[in-house]
């Protein structure tokens, strides 16, 4: 029985979402890396896929998954200590919401996604080993976008990656590993 209930309560919510005017979106991304990030990682090019549910006249809520691929440096962490990084793969899975300024789904908005990020980088150290880190992290990233026409959006984000990393003193802390993120993509389906 519980199994029917559940059935028909995803059908229902299937429904209503479909009856707002739900889209897809498939996006290209830019991203550049800024603050101490930067030192040790290049551009990033990757894909999303994305989800938005209009709520009422000026409210979208989504979601994003994707793939972005860093470009890796050379960099110094320490006086006469040389590493090369050979680049980070970012897998961010994110939700949020969009606030536009004149009717959903069309025109400027406001935006803010959280969520999570998978990150794997990949060095290799001063022997000439590669070693490969993977990590978890939790990230939020305010935005700003456009819908242009009927189906193009436009963005640009800020997005912080909260992960543990070092300090100057070579100490465990939080570090915020952030790039700024330019997203094109087509919106399946009409507002």
């Amino acid at each position: 029985m519980k199994r029917i209930v559940m059935s028909l309560a995803a059908v229902a919510l299937a429904g209503g979402m479909m009856a707002q005017s739900s889209r897809l979106s498939l996006g290209v991304e830019l991203a550049f890396p800024s603050g101490d990030w930067a030192d040790f990682i290049g551009m990033g090019v990757g894909g999303t896929l994305g989800f938005e549910m209009p709520l009422g006249d000026k409210l979208g809520l989504m979601a994003q998954a994707g793939y972005l691929r860093f470009g890796g440096k050379e960099y110094e962490p320490a006086p006469g200590v040389t590493i090369e990084s050979d680049g980070s793969g970012v897998a961010p899975i994110q939700v949020g919401a969009k606030f536009y300024f004149s009717d959903n789904q069309e025109g400027a908005y406001l935006g803010l996604l959280t969520g999570l990020h998978m990150v794997a980088s990949t060095t290799t150290n001063t022997a000439g080993e590669e070693v490969t880190e993977t990590d978890s992290n939790f990230g939020v990233a305010p935005l700003f976008g456009y819908i242009l026409g009927e189906n193009i959006d436009l963005a640009v984000r800020y997005q912080m990656i909260f992960a543990e990393g070092v300090d100057d003193n070579f100490e465990e802390t939080t570090v915020t590993n952030s790039y700024i993120g330019i997203r094109a993509a087509y919106m399946f389906g009409d507002r």
